[in-house]
């Protein structure tokens, strides 16, 4: 197909959605997995993207010729815009353990915001977690911002949004998960437990919130991060960042 060809019909919208940003769309495409339909891009972005990569047989359109973009003028493209099907995620924690146990995973307790998820996933990715868990209800599904933020970490790892949480980590009990809590008013603090070769989730709550209460009495522990808690409370993808940088460092996960 010519690289810069007119668009084409799409009446199958589904939840089909735009993706953008570098990162994020050079995964996409090189996910066999994801299913693509159509490519927005500028010629030095595709001179990025394409320098170890077939261009797909999809429409594709030039960005720098089109007058009016797919999404909206403030979001950061980067010069590369992609029309995708949300991936096929696990529905159940069943599901998650088909292939072998995840030895890591991180539970989100309600956390909305797309651009702090997609953190949470990238983090998440570089230190070696298997899966995270979103509620379904109140919780950011996949869309463009939470990919962007992502950086390509979303086309790598297990995303599941549930319906229950409490429900959830009471499966992941019966499995033999130890369930770590996050909550600044704890005296514990993450950075004193050591625990070797134990499966474990570790639960974040939303924002301003924190975990929720009925999400808290499932925990087995709970922990907080050692610093200035007189101050302020931190931004809930800096947590998660903090805390896996401490479960490695402390060694009580093996990978």
């Amino acid at each position: 197909m010519d690289m810069f060809s007119k668009r084409t019909e799409n009446t199958k919208e589904n939840n089909d959605y735009y993706m953008f940003g570098l990162h994020a769309v050079k995964a996409a495409i090189k996910n066999p997995n994801r299913k693509i339909h159509e490519l927005w891009i500028s010629q030095n972005a595709r001179a990025k993207i394409f320098t170890d990569y077939e261009i797909p047989n999809i429409p594709i359109f030039n960005i720098e010729k089109s007058k009016n973009l797919p999404i909206s003028e403030n979001k950061v493209h980067q010069g590369a815009i992609l029309k995708v099907s949300p991936l096929k995620q696990p529905k159940d924690i069943h599901e998650i353990q088909k292939n072998k146990q995840p030895k890591l995973i991180v539970i989100l307790d309600k956390v909305s915001d797309p651009q702090n998820v997609g953190t949470i996933i990238r983090s998440s990715l570089f230190f070696n977690c298997d899966a995270i868990i979103n509620t379904l209800n109140g919780g950011s599904s996949e869309n463009g911002s939470l990919v962007k933020a992502a950086s390509g970490a979303f086309e790598r790892i297990q995303y599941m949004q549930a319906t229950n949480i409490a429900q959830t980590i009471v499966k992941l009990k019966k499995f033999g998960y130890i369930i770590i809590g996050l909550d600044e008013t704890s005296t514990e603090k993450i950075s004193s437990f050591k625990r070797e070769n134990d499966d474990i989730a570790i639960v974040f709550g939303a924002e301003g919130k924190g975990i929720r209460r009925l999400t808290k009495e499932y925990c087995d522990m709970l922990f907080s991060i050692d610093g200035n808690h007189t101050f302020s409370s931190l931004n809930v993808s800096t947590a998660v960042g903090i805390t896996l940088f401490n479960i490695q460092s402390n060694k009580f996960y093996s990978v």
